[in-house]
């Protein structure tokens, strides 16, 4: 622990910490947005290639090759998200919940990106945000117990719990609507 300043509010590195994972960070962001794009674009277009298959080849077929323009579609529907949102969802992880110094930052991108890759390679879907905020709360945990504000990560929580029923009767509604619109 000789490379990180504890100070009364804060958490700091040393200089020579600061400046040889800020450097590294720059390459955790690169493996972070590959595993970022691998995962959460191939879980957002998942149901247009269904679609798309099944409107050109009449069924989907376990393993179909997507088409590049599919994946451009998802790759510029993230970078949309990123831009429109992107800002907030960053600073909130990054300011917000808890103080992330270079170090820090290095040991939550690679984790959460090893994690993302190994679970997308194994066919689980699961979300890199989740990964990003688990790694943020428990090396914010394990650096200082108070250098997480936990009303935030409750409310992260509460807002994650709340997404599946509310997104689900959303969709249940909208095809109640069509099935009523829609003749049979």
């Amino acid at each position: 622990m000789g490379n990180i300043q504890r100070g009364r509010s804060s958490i700091k590195d040393c200089p020579e910490t600061s400046q040889l994972f800020s450097f590294l960070q720059i390459l955790t962001a690169i493996f972070g947005a590959f595993a970022h794009g691998g995962n959460d674009v191939s879980n957002a277009i998942g149901p247009l290639v269904s679609l798309w298959l099944i409107g050109t080849q009449g069924m989907v077929h376990e393993r179909a090759p997507t088409p590049m323009w599919i994946l451009l579609y998802g790759g510029v529907g993230i970078s949309l998200g990123l831009c429109i949102l992107g800002r907030r969802v960053i600073k909130t992880m990054g300011e917000d919940l808890t103080r992330i110094t270079p170090s820090s930052g290095f040991c939550i991108e690679i984790g959460s990106a090893f994690t993302v890759l190994v679970a997308s390679n194994v066919g689980i879907p699961i979300s890199t945000t989740h990964c990003k905020v688990g790694s943020v709360v428990f090396v914010g945990r394990y650096r200082s117990r108070e250098n997480v504000d936990w009303h935030l990560f409750r409310n992260i929580i509460l807002a994650w719990l709340v997404t599946l029923p509310v997104t689900g009767g959303i969709s249940a509604a909208m095809m109640a609507g069509l099935q009523l619109a829609v003749p049979h």
